[in-house]
């Protein structure tokens, strides 16, 4: 069943407010309808997809959101009102910490994109992207991945025209790296992985010179931008 609701500043489209067990739920906040109507007939198309609602601003979203969690929430970061797009992602994850916030959009400035994925976002798609690109992002995403457009990816990667090397990590170091973005400490972390303070000094050290980084906030963000830290976890 399929329930259309418009107002002035809302336009949703409502499925079933009881999802079937292995239906990935989703809500779009966009303001324009025909990307809108497109992205919606797209996901469809997906298996288990089910879009549960549509908003063409933040606050109504939020206010949807409350009462009904999603598993995924497509964000466009330019929408009238008052709410910018970091707001609303950062609102959404403090309601539900297991949604998913994906940011859609046509900005390309490497500013931007640093914003979103270091304030919260779950990933940062460009509006073009293909059918075959969207349907992997969204198993990425749900498995705990950040997920981009290869434009975007290669825009993080590149400093001054300049490509950076991905960093090889030891499992042991992932595992210190995402502890290290929850914030804990160096005794937390020692605690909690039942090794020693001086190895987790020892892998957090190795962490900023395989980073190049001079310390954990910026290590956090960097790993964010890679793709290789979940963004709005901490």
């Amino acid at each position: 069943m399929c329930i259309r609701f418009r107002k002035k500043g809302l336009s949703l489209i409502l499925k079933s407010m009881s999802p079937k067990k292995n239906e990935i739920t989703v809500v779009l906040v966009e303001d324009h309808g025909i990307f809108v109507e497109g992205l919606t007939s797209v996901l469809a198309k997906i298996e288990n997809v089910v879009v549960l609602a549509s908003f063409d601003n933040g606050q109504d979203a939020l206010d949807f959101l409350q009462q009904h969690p999603s598993d995924i929430v497509f964000l466009d970061i330019s929408l009238p009102g008052s709410l910018s797009g970091i707001e609303i992602c950062q609102a959404i994850h403090r309601m539900h910490k297991k949604t998913k916030v994906v940011a859609l959009s046509n900005h390309t400035e490497k500013h931007i994109i640093h914003e979103m994925l270091s304030h919260g976002a779950n990933g940062y798609l460009l509006k073009n992207v293909s059918f075959q690109d969207l349907r992997n992002a969204i198993e990425q995403v749900l498995k705990g991945q950040c997920v981009m457009s290869e434009e975007v990816r290669e825009l993080i990667f590149s400093s001054s025209g300049i490509a950076q090397k991905m960093p090889r990590l030891t499992s042991r170091e992932k595992e210190i790296l995402h502890w290290i973005s929850e914030g804990l400490t160096t005794q937390q972390i020692s605690a909690k992985l039942f090794i020693s303070m001086q190895t987790v000094e020892s892998h957090r050290y190795n962490l900023l010179q395989k980073f190049e980084v001079p310390n954990s906030v910026t290590l956090v963000k960097k790993a964010i931008g890679m793709g290789l830290l979940q963004a709005g976890d901490g």
